[in-house]
């Protein structure tokens, strides 16, 4: 058993609409269930009316059903498994499509999820999980590299830390597999794979067009940068044959030199290598031994140095992070993403080393910049939050 708690992604507004959600699929259960106990048969009546499916399969197809099925579940551990997952994903999605936006897209996802099932199933179904699905799909566009907290019960029992896209993706292909091979499992797995696929499709849609701004790690930001990455590999070599060639002209050779140059060339072999992971520790090693010195040649290669600061802020390390970047900067001032860059370093000061107003300067100092549309409305967001930030903690100090 694996139940989803919660995700290491924060959230600048309340998620009024999801607690909306939750709260009427709840309401709606537990009158049912009182009903059922005071009159069954009229109970499965409005069951009945409120289901989804073909007509002359015991049930007579009305247009309202695609979205009252939604608000319909089959017993308690139907209605806990889909609550958990909107409790978990949606106040992320909703903070990002809007209070509007959510309530459209979440009824529509409703009604996607359903004509799937019906298009494969003439059998009535009840439950919101095709609409659940539609906002994991879509949460897994909008932030693929978040991690969730998960309860595990399988041979250890324990609290984990679970990336979004293999925990969605290991949703997905269950799904997919019984669909294909069990379709009759008494579950409406079609309407799960029509959710998912209508989530990945709108939230996609909405990144490529900008109705929604873009984040430095949705999915859309990162294929786009995937070119970048490739033309790392070639850049970096070039970059690192002409550091050992200067080493290797240099006389007499300095020792120290030596070992950074070859602590470079290591870090840079391992991200060539598709070893993100590894090439950021190895960097750190090599910070911590000699970031002391100023004139030490810590900086890589600007693609190299880009990829090691930003594998530092998707693990958690968002200090060393924040340094990385800004040795970035430093040693490439015109940077065409300096800007989006400088904001997560203003992130940083902000809510991990306290420095909300240096983070607030550093800010207000970039809008006097040229920036467009995109650019100037995550720094207006960002600028916000860490004032409301403020303001709250202020209002919350006893006096």
């Amino acid at each position: 058993m694996l139940i989803p708690l919660g995700t290491d992604r924060p959230h600048e507004r309340k998620p009024i609409v999801t607690r909306v959600l939750i709260a009427l699929n709840v309401g709606v259960f537990v009158m049912m269930a009182v009903l059922t106990n005071a009159d069954p048969e009229l109970a499965a009546r409005i069951q009945d009316l409120g289901a989804v499916g073909r007509t002359g399969h015991h049930h007579q197809f009305q247009l309202w059903q695609p979205v009252t099925s939604a608000f319909f579940h089959g017993g308690f551990m139907h209605i806990f498994g889909n609550m958990i997952f909107l409790l978990v994903f949606g106040p992320p999605v909703e903070d990002r499509f809007g209070k509007v936006g959510y309530i459209a897209f979440f009824l529509a996802g409703a009604i996607i999820s359903a004509m799937a099932h019906m298009g494969v199933s003439p059998a009535p179904a009840i439950g919101a999980s095709g609409a659940v699905a539609a906002v994991s799909g879509a949460f897994l566009v909008l932030f693929p590299r978040t991690r969730i907290k998960c309860f595990v019960i399988f041979l250890i029992i324990g609290v984990f830390m679970i990336p979004s896209w293999w925990l969605i993706g290991m949703f997905v292909i269950l799904d997919l597999v019984a669909q294909v091979f069990s379709s009759e499992n008494g579950i409406a797995n079609m309407a799960h794979l029509g959710g998912y696929g209508f989530g990945i499709g709108v939230a996609f849609f909405l990144l490529l067009t900008g109705i929604i701004k873009r984040e430095p790690y949705d999915l859309f930001s990162l294929l786009k940068h995937r070119q970048r990455r490739k033309a790392f590999q070639s850049a970096h070599r070039m970059h690192e044959q002409g550091m050992a060639k200067v080493l290797r002209e240099a006389a007499p050779v300095d020792p120290r030199a030596a070992h950074i140059a070859r602590a470079r060339a290591e870090i840079g072999t391992l991200l060539s290598d598709g070893k993100p992971e590894e090439a950021a520790d190895a960097y750190l090693r090599l910070v911590d031994e000699f970031g002391h010195d100023e004139r030490a040649p810590l900086t890589l290669h600007r693609d190299g140095q880009y990829q090691i600061a930003n594998t530092l802020y998707q693990r958690g390390d968002r200090v060393q992070a924040s340094e990385a970047f800004s040795r970035l900067l430093a040693s490439y001032p015109n940077d065409p993403e300096r800007k989006i860059i400088s904001v997560l370093i203003a992130r940083t000061r902000a809510d991990d080393l306290g420095d909300v107003p240096g983070a607030i300067t550093m800010l207000e100092e970039l809008l006097e910049q040229s920036l467009d549309n995109d650019t100037k409305a995550l720094v207006e967001g960002e600028l916000d939050r860490i004032k409301d930030s403020t303001t709250d903690n202020n209002e919350g100090t006893p006096q």
